[in-house]
C-alpha cells in the first residue's frame, strides 16, 4: 500500500479517529471503544436507573455496557468497554440497511422488564420482538408485530418508541423503490406506524376502517426514510429525522399527517406538514433580494426574495451584499410569513430600506441520523430543552433550541467531527452519549467544569397508571463534607403519583458521581383523566429542581383471545375463547364475524357475545364450523372480533380438509451447478398426507436427496450435463415427477462492474465515490482499489457489492494532484480468479490529461448525496438511512482502513 504524504495522512486521521470529535469551549469529548460494538445501529439507557447502556447491531445482536462507580465500566485503565450479550436475534437479514436497528424499552420497564427490537428478518419482512430482561439477559421472546414491509435493500426504517398515550409507534421508509408513498394507504411503507402493546392496531388510529382496504396500523405517512424519531419529553410531541434527497427534514408529526413524499421535499402545500428543521442534502440554498428587498422597522427587518425561498423559522442565514450594509450578517429566521418574505431580528438598529444581496444558509450534511432531547440538568440552564442531531456524511453534531411556544428558535452546528455518528441518548450522569456505526466508539459529552449543583436526568417522565418510572440524581462535583438530597412531592400536585424509594439520598465525598435511582409509582383510578405531578429535588446550599410526572391513563378493556389461529377439520367445528382485560365499567356486546376468505368457513355459536362487571374475565366460547365441499383444498378465512369502542381482534381459521389429495411440486429446479462448488436445491410439494421424496432413474454420483425435506444436494466434479428425475409421493395417485438437465460447467472468472467514477469524470474532496459490483456465477470474496497503479484499500464481504472504505463516499482524494488519475477496481472470486475495470478520472478543475501522483490536494467537496441512494447501498444513514464508514487510525505513518458494515435504513 502507498504511503499517503503525512499532511494527508494526518488530516484523514484527525476527521475518521475516535479522538478526532469537536465540541463547544466548555465542553469535553471522551472516546471509548470496543470491537463487541462494531456495526452498531441504536443506543438507549435503561430507564430504571441501573446505569445500563444497550448497544443494537446490525448483525442481530444487543449488547449492555455498565456503569462502574459513575463512569461506563472498561478494562482497566483503558478507554475499552466491557460489554455483554443482552439478546441475539436467531435470524436477521443483514443486506444494504437491513439488520437490527431500532431499540426501545416499554413505558412500564421497571415493572415489566420488558425491551423491543425492530429487526429485518428476510428480503421481504420486518418484525417487532419483545425480550423480558431477566437480570440482563434477555428472556421470552416474543414477536409483537410482523409483516413490516422490507424490500431487502435500504430506507427500511427502524425508529421504534412508546409515545405519551403508552402507544407502541415505528418508522419505516419507502423501501428504497418508492412503496407507499403519497396517497398509498395499503401500505406500511413509508409511514409511521401504531399499535397496542401486544401487537394489535390501535381502534382509533385515523385510518382505521375495519375490513376495507386500510392498513389498520398507519398513524402518519409521506416520509422517505425516517430512520429516527423521537418523543419530546415535555410535550410528547414526535419528532422524525427523515433522509431526503434534497433535503434533510424533521418533522413534528401528529395523527393523520402527511409529509409528502414523494411528490414534496421543503416545498409542501397547505394539507401537508412541512418540516421544523431543514437543511439541503450536501449543499446550502442561496436566494436573491429584490432590490427593495430589505426593510427594517421597530428592530425588525423583512428581507423579500425573487423567488420561493423555503426557509424556515429558526434557520441561520448569511446575509451578504445588500447594498446597505448594515443589513448583511448572520441571522436566525424570526417568521415567514410568505413564501418570498422572512423576518430576522436586528435590534438596536434605525429603521432603514435596502436591497439586492443574497440569504445563504449553513452546510449542515447530507444524511441526518439519530437525535435526542436534552432533558437534564448537567450542562447549562440555557441547553435544557436543547435537540441534538447528527449527520452521517458531515459527521457534525446541530443543535435546536426552542422558543417559549415550542417553535424552533435557532439551528447551529455545535459539534464536529462526529464520523459515522447514528444516535444519541441521554445518560443517567446528565452527559450525552452517542454511538458510531464504525470502528464501536460510543462517546460522553459533558462540560469540562461545573460549579456545584443537583445534577438530575430525566426532568419530564411518563408513568403507567399502576406502574413506575425513574430519574437519577448525583452531584456535579465532589463535595467536603456527605449532602444528603431530599425528594418529594411539590403542593398542588396528584395523590394518585408518589415517591416509592429513593425520597432520601445521602452522597459522600467518594461517590458523589454515582447516579442513584429515585422511583415514582402511580395507582390506578378509575377515572380517564391524566394525572400530573411535580416533585422538588433539595438540597441545603444547591439549587433546586424539579421532575414533572405525567401519568399514562387507558382505562379501557381490551378484547382477548385465546389464539391468533384456529384449524378447523372439515365437516366439523373447532372453538376459541374470548373474554375482556379489565372490568368494564357497564354491559359490552362484542360481535364475531367472518369478514374475509372462504366461505365454507362460519361462525356456528357465539356470533354474539355479552360481558357483565361481573363476568368479564370469564371467557365465553366461540365455535367455528367448516362446511364439507368438493375440493381437496384448505381454505383460510379472517374472523373479526369487535367491539364498540374497543380495539378489534382478528383470527386466521384454516380449514383443514380431509380429503386425500395427490403430491404436485410447486418449486422451480435449479439447473445450473459449478464444478467443486457446492449445488444445493430445495424440492416443495403439496399434498395429504405429506409428501416423501425421492431420485429415480439415473442419479448423477454423489447427490443425494433428504426424503423428508426434499433437498437436493452433490458436489460436482466435471462439466457435463445429466438428467434429473425428482419424485414426491404419498400414497395418492399420481405421484408427481419432475425432470430437468442439470449442466455443470467450470468455475468462470469472475465480472467487474464499476459503477462510479465514470470516465473521465470530475472528482475531488475526502469523500469522494468509488465502487462497484462482481458478476459470478459462484461469488466473490473482495475487492481492490488502485489508483495509478497502487493499491489504496480492499474490501472485503460475500454479497457481491464492493466500496472504496467499506461505504460510499469514502475516497479521499486529498492527497491527489490535479489532472487525470488511472483507477483499477479489481475484483477476485471465491476460486481467486479476477477481473478488472479501469477508468481515467480528472481531479481538481485542471486537464484530464494522465498525471504522476504526488502530495498535491484537490478542493473539497460536499459529497453526493445521501448513503443509500442507489438502491443497492449496504449501507444505512437514518431514517434515512443506516451508515457505514471506514475507522482511519493513525500508527506508524501506516494508514490501515478498517471497514465496518452500518445500519440498515
Amino acid at each position: 500500500m502507498r504511503t499517503p504524504p503525512l499532511a494527508s495522512l494526518l488530516l484523514l486521521a484527525l476527521c475518521s479517529s475516535a479522538w478526532a470529535a469537536v465540541v463547544p469551549n466548555g465542553f469535553v469529548e471522551t472516546s471509548y471503544t470496543s470491537s463487541s460494538l462494531s456495526q452498531a445501529t441504536g443506543l438507549a439507557w435503561a430507564p430504571d436507573g441501573s446505569g445500563r447502556l444497550f448497544i443494537a447491531l446490525k448483525t442481530g445482536s444487543v449488547r449492555v455496557v455498565a456503569m462502574k462507580n459513575g463512569a461506563l465500566e472498561t478494562q482497566g485503565t483503558t478507554s475499552t468497554l466491557v460489554t455483554s450479550v443482552f439478546a441475539t436475534e436467531p435470524s436477521v437479514y443483514t443486506n444494504s440497511e437491513c439488520g437490527l436497528i431500532g431499540i426501545a424499552f416499554d413505558p412500564n420497564y421497571v415493572v415489566n422488564r420488558y425491551v423491543y427490537v425492530f429487526v429485518t428478518v428476510s428480503a421481504s419482512e420486518q418484525r417487532i420482538v419483545r425480550y423480558t430482561d431477566a437480570n440482563g439477559v434477555g428472556t421470552a421472546r416474543t414477536e409483537v408485530v410482523k409483516g413490516l414491509p422490507t424490500a431487502g435493500q435500504n430506507h427500511d426504517g427502524g425508529a421504534i418508541g412508546f409515545g405519551p398515550d403508552g402507544k407502541l409507534y415505528w418508522a419505516i421508509g419507502d423501501n428504497g423503490n418508492g412503496t407507499g408513498v403519497n396517497a398509498d394507504l395499503t401500505s406500511l411503507a413509508s409511514k409511521v406506524g401504531r399499535a397496542n402493546l401486544d401487537g394489535t392496531p390501535v381502534n382509533d388510529n385515523p385510518f382505521f376502517d375495519g375490513v376495507g382496504p386500510n392498513n389498520e396500523y398507519i398513524w402518519a405517512r409521506g416520509f422517505r426514510n425516517p430512520f429516527t424519531f423521537t418523543f419530546q419529553p415535555s410535550t410528547g410531541k414526535l419528532w422524525v429525522n427523515t433522509v431526503g434527497t434534497g433535503y434533510e427534514q424533521i418533522f413534528v408529526v401528529g395523527a393523520r399527517d402527511h409529509a409528502g413524499y414523494n411528490q414534496y421535499e421543503n416545498n409542501q402545500p397547505a394539507g401537508f406538514i412541512t418540516p421544523v428543521v431543514k437543511y439541503k442534502t450536501n449543499s446550502i440554498d442561496s436566494r436573491t433580494l429584490t432590490a427593495n428587498g430589505a426593510v427594517r422597522s421597530g428592530g425588525v427587518t423583512t428581507f423579500t426574495t425573487t423567488a420561493t425561498h423555503g426557509f424556515r423559522k429558526g434557520e441561520k442565514l448569511t446575509l451578504d451584499g445588500v447594498s446597505d450594509t448594515s443589513f448583511n450578517g448572520a441571522f436566525y429566521v424570526a417568521s415567514t410569513p410568505t413564501p418570498t418574505t422572512f423576518t430576522v431580528a436586528q435590534p438596536a438598529l434605525p429603521d432603514a430600506s435596502s436591497g439586492s444581496g443574497t440569504a445563504t444558509t449553513q452546510a449542515l450534511g447530507g444524511s441526518i441520523t439519530g437525535g435526542t432531547f436534552y432533558d437534564a440538568t448537567l450542562f447549562p440552564p440555557e441547553y435544557r430543552g436543547n435537540f441534538f442531531f447528527g449527520d452521517y456524511n458531515s459527521g457534525q453534531v446541530t443543535r435546536v433550541t426552542l422558543a417559549a411556544d415550542n417553535t424552533v428558535a435557532t439551528v447551529d452546528e455545535w459539534g464536529t467531527g462526529f464520523s459515522a455518528n447514528v444516535d444519541f441518548a441521554l445518560g443517567p450522569d446528565g452527559a450525552l452519549y452517542t454511538v458510531n456505526v464504525t470502528g464501536g466508539v460510543v462517546r460522553r459529552i459533558a462540560p469540562s467544569t461545573s460549579t456545584q449543583k443537583l445534577v438530575v436526568s430525566g426532568l419530564n417522565l411518563r408513568v403507567v397508571e399502576g406502574g413506575r418510572t425513574a430519574f437519577s440524581v448525583r452531584l456535579a462535583q465532589a463535595p467536603a463534607a456527605p449532602v444528603t438530597v431530599q425528594v418529594a412531592r411539590a403542593a398542588g400536585s396528584s395523590e394518585d403519583v408518589s415517591v416509592v424509594s429513593g425520597g432520601s439520598l445521602t452522597f459522600s465525598t467518594t461517590d458523589w458521581n454515582v447516579p442513584r435511582v429515585v422511583t415514582i409509582g402511580a395507582v390506578e383510578d378509575a377515572d380517564s383523566e391524566v394525572d400530573v405531578a411535580t416533585f422538588t429535588v433539595t438540597s441545603v446550599g444547591l439549587t433546586d429542581e424539579s421532575v414533572v410526572v405525567t401519568t399514562i391513563d387507558n382505562n379501557a378493556p381490551r378484547l382477548v383471545l385465546s389464539a391468533v389461529k384456529v384449524s378447523v377439520p372439515e365437516n366439523a367445528t373447532a372453538t376459541f375463547g374470548v373474554s375482556l382485560s379489565k372490568q368494564p365499567s357497564g354491559n359490552v356486546t362484542v360481535n364475531v364475524a367472518r369478514t374475509q376468505g372462504d366461505a365454507d368457513i362460519t361462525v356456528q355459536d357465539g356470533a354474539t357475545l355479552a360481558f357483565t362487571p361481573s363476568d368479564w374475565n370469564t371467557p365465553k366460547t366461540v365455535t367455528l364450523r367448516a362446511a364439507s365441499d368438493a375440493d381437496n383444498l384448505d381454505g383460510v378465512a379472517t374472523i373479526t372480533v369487535a367491539a364498540p369502542g374497543l380495539d378489534a381482534r382478528q383470527l386466521e381459521a384454516v380449514e383443514v380438509d380431509d380429503e386425500p389429495m395427490a403430491p404436485v411440486i410447486t418449486s422451480t429446479a435449479v439447473t445450473t451447478a459449478v464444478v467443486g462448488s457446492p449445488y444445493r436445491y430445495d424440492v416443495e410439494a403439496n399434498g395429504r398426507p405429506t409428501p416423501t421424496y425421492s431420485l429415480v432413474g439415473t442419479v448423477p454420483q454423489g447427490m443425494t436427496i433428504d426424503a423428508a425435506t426434499g433437498l437436493i444436494s452433490w458436489t460436482p466434479s466435471a462439466a457435463g450435463s445429466a438428467d434429473v428425475t425428482v419424485r414426491a409421493s404419498n400414497g395418492e395417485s399420481p405421484d408427481a415427477d419432475q425432470t430437468f438437465t442439470l449442466t455443470s460447467k467450470q468455475d468462470e472468472a469472475p465480472r467487474a462492474v464499476l459503477t462510479r467514477p465514470e470516465e473521465g469524470e470530475r472528482v475531488s474532496g475526502a469523500s469522494a465515490e468509488f465502487f462497484g459490483d462482481c458478476v459470478d456465477d459462484v461469488g466473490c470474496t473482495r475487492a481492490e482499489f488502485y489508483v495509478d497503479g497502487e493499491l489504496q484499500y480492499t474490501d472485503t464481504r460475500t454479497d457481491n457489492h464492493f466500496h472504496f472504505g467499506g461505504e460510499h463516499n469514502r475516497w479521499d482524494t486529498t492527497s491527489l494532484s490535479p489532472g487525470g488519475h488511472r483507477i483499477r477496481f479489481v475484483v477476485v472470486d471465491t476460486a481467486g480468479m479476477q477481473s478488472a475495470k479501469e477508468v481515467t478520472v480528472c481531479v481538481g478543475d485542471g486537464s484530464c490529461a494522465l498525471a504522476q501522483p504526488d502530495a498535491g490536494t484537490g478542493a473539497p467537496d460536499a459529497g453526493t448525496g445521501e448513503l443509500g441512494d442507489e438502491g443497492d447501498d449496504t449501507s444505512k444513514c437514518s431514517c434515512g438511512a443506516s451508515p457505514v464508514a471506514p475507522l482511519a487510525w493513525l500508527a506508524l505513518g501506516v494508514l490501515s482502513l478498517l471497514r465496518r458494515r452500518a445500519r440498515a435504513d
